[in-house]
């Protein structure tokens, strides 16, 4: 590879991790622990003999 490919590769990957960090902090990074209780699926009920 050229040195010019090279560092434009490397110069992308920066950037690349720079917005995917900017983008985190802007949505609040991941979503409470709380809220994925609510999503669960219901689980039938046993019935007693």
């Amino acid at each position: 590879m050229k040195k010019s490919e090279m560092v434009s590769k490397k110069v992308l990957k920066v950037v690349e991790r720079i917005v995917r960090n900017k983008a985190e902090n802007v949505m609040g990074g991941e979503p409470p622990y709380c809220l994925g209780i609510y999503h669960q699926p219901k689980r039938p009920k046993r019935k007693k003999d």
